[in-house]
């Protein structure tokens, strides 16, 4: 919770000192974690999970989210089994807009499934967990290359 405004928040917490690893691993790891906060601190879409901030502790670094309270979909199937047409159709729907605003914006996700996938109390879809996610660096096209023959 932030005990400031009272708005509940999810904890992604990560170790970034597991014992017995190389300072070289350790460094990696964090260099990991600071390029998905980059990439989610410029988010801004109503199907993905906004980020809040972030807290640093001496052995762990805690990325403070959105708080989806419905849970994921994998958790959701679980529970209630399969979804009825309509859902599928809106919850796709509401997936493939996250999925356009992230591709628009040089982002490829790279881990979709149904644990990252999360629905608020009003059936609005939010995507999550962006740590395999990657920035797009654009290819210039080769025009007037010899064909091979």
């Amino acid at each position: 919770m932030n005990l400031d405004s009272g708005e509940l928040l999810a904890v992604k917490q990560v170790l970034i000192a597991a014992n017995g690893a190389s300072k070289e691993k350790a460094q990696a790891h964090i260099r990991e974690l600071e390029e998905e906060v980059k990439l989610l601190k410029n988010l801004s879409h109503q199907n993905i999970v906004r980020y809040l901030g972030t807290a640093r502790e001496e052995d762990a670094l805690n990325i403070l989210l959105e708080f989806v309270p419905g849970g994921s979909i994998a958790s959701l199937l679980g529970k209630f089994g399969s979804f009825p047409e309509a859902v599928i159709r809106m919850y796709t729907k509401q997936l493939l807009d996250g999925l356009e605003y992230l591709h628009r914006n040089g982002i490829m996700h790279r881990d979709i499934k149904g644990a990252n996938i999360l629905v608020d109390n009003r059936g609005c879809i939010k995507l999550a967990d962006f740590g395999a996610s990657k920035k797009v660096v654009e290819l210039a096209t080769m025009t007037g290359a010899k064909s091979m023959k």
